[in-house]
């Protein structure tokens, strides 16, 4: 069966009514993370909105094959509960207004909507940029691509100029272009969560696409590139590419980078022997996508030759040397497709596009018709979650198994395109 075949039954799972409704049931019963990541129908993450994403995606794939319709019962469901107080990408009214823009696909629709979303994002989001240019460490949320300021600029900078934007953009350029000790984007002990609290006790410098440095540093690059420019953007790209050619932790063949990097570390890391995690979230293959973006939007082939090393090393890496355990979009194999697939066009690489053949096979041959969805997605420990969310689960698989093309660009919620 194609990756195509199996994208489209799943999909067709995953939005039949009855199924959802026994998928969001299963993962409160069966996943770890149920307390921490529910299903919350306006979360482009972990609901609705995220499978409005995917009927957008479908919708251009299958032209009239009722995708659209079947995308505006998802979207409908999300708005429905959606909160003005939170206007992030993944969880909040940003997320919905990407998701209603992919839908509309430049056809006069959900204007109204997107007119109202664009009067509450707007004045938060000008209001949040403010509050980030007086910071000297701050929160990975204050500006990071999942709950920060990043996100928000990514679903701005797809509707019309506003200033908005500009001040997003604005405030991530001063941020970044920073060269003191630590960084002004470093979060700080107290403003960390999760694991990194554990690893770095007295704070770090994050270096992971969703939720570190790299995420606004595609973000500029996106907007210059498309000619939406803020004095300093360019120096602020300049000096985070090379703060993070810095700190690469592989070799001149193969570079790779660290979840984060240590306040209290005196210099560059050490380099490692053996390649970390290939994931999208936290690991080389989002780093180098930001890289690779900077360096097309200022016309830098040093760069965009770091970030060939880094993804034709990757590709040819064996599987089991990917470090990946699970098949979601985040940190899992669908990930890796969807950055492999866009490199594999970009550099006009067979072997990146060999590589992301095989593992499309690999993932479409998980397909299991006897489970709810038509896949299993793994969590840590094993754990077998029947997962409806696009970041985590099944949604983000069928997506990937789609594969990217110049009329669909879903994966600029990902910053990838």
């Amino acid at each position: 069966m194609t990756a195509e075949k199996v994208a489209e039954l799943l999909a067709d799972r995953i939005t039949d009514p009855a199924r959802l409704t026994g998928a969001v049931a299963a993962l409160a019963r069966q996943s770890r993370y149920a307390d921490l990541l529910p299903w919350r129908p306006a979360s482009l993450s972990t609901g609705n909105a995220g499978l409005a994403v995917l009927c957008a995606a479908l919708d251009r794939h299958r032209p009239g094959d009722g995708w659209d319709r079947a995308g505006h019962r998802q979207l409908a469901t999300a708005v429905a509960a959606a909160s003005p107080y939170d206007v992030s990408l993944f969880s909040g009214l940003a997320g919905i207004g990407f998701a209603a823009t992919l839908l509309a696909a430049g056809r006069p629709r959900y204007e109204r909507l997107l007119s109202a979303v664009d009067a509450t994002v707007g004045p938060a989001a000008t209001a949040a940029a403010r509050r980030l240019q007086a910071a000297h460490g701050c929160a990975a949320s204050d500006h990071d691509l999942i709950s920060g300021l990043t996100g928000t600029g990514a679903y701005l900078l797809a509707r019309p100029p506003a200033a908005a934007l500009t001040d997003i953009l604005a405030a991530l350029s001063g941020l970044l272009a920073d060269r003191g000790h630590p960084r002004r984007w470093h979060t700080p002990a107290d403003l960390t969560a999760g694991t990194l609290r554990d690893y770095f006790p007295r704070g770090h410098h994050n270096c992971g696409l969703a939720h570190g440095v790299p995420g606004p540093l595609a973000l500029l690059a996106l907007a210059v590139a498309e000619g939406v420019e803020v004095p300093g953007a360019r120096d602020a790209i300049e000096v985070t590419v090379t703060w993070l050619t810095e700190h690469q932790v592989g070799t001149a063949d193969a570079p790779d980078w660290p979840d984060a990097v240590a306040l209290d570390d005196p210099g560059p890391p050490e380099r490692v022997g053996e390649p970390g995690r290939a994931a999208w979230c936290y690991g080389a293959i989002g780093v180098a996508r930001s890289i690779w973006l900077a360096g097309v939007a200022l016309g830098r082939a040093e760069w965009t030759d770091v970030a060939a090393r880094t993804i034709r090393a990757v590709a040819a890496r064996r599987p089991d040397r990917w470090w990946l355990s699970t098949a979601g979009l985040c940190h899992g194999r669908a990930g890796l497709l969807q950055v492999l697939s866009r490199f594999a066009a970009d550099l006009h690489d067979p072997a990146i596009a060999a590589s992301a053949e095989t593992l499309a096979c690999g993932l479409a041959a998980e397909y299991d018709p006897d489970t709810l969805l038509g896949m299993r997605i793994a969590e840590p420990g094993g754990v077998l979650v029947d997962h409806p969310g696009l970041l985590d689960g099944v949604p983000g698989v069928a997506l990937a198994l789609l594969g990217p093309s110049p009329e669909s660009c879903w994966d600029r919620m990902l910053l990838l395109s």
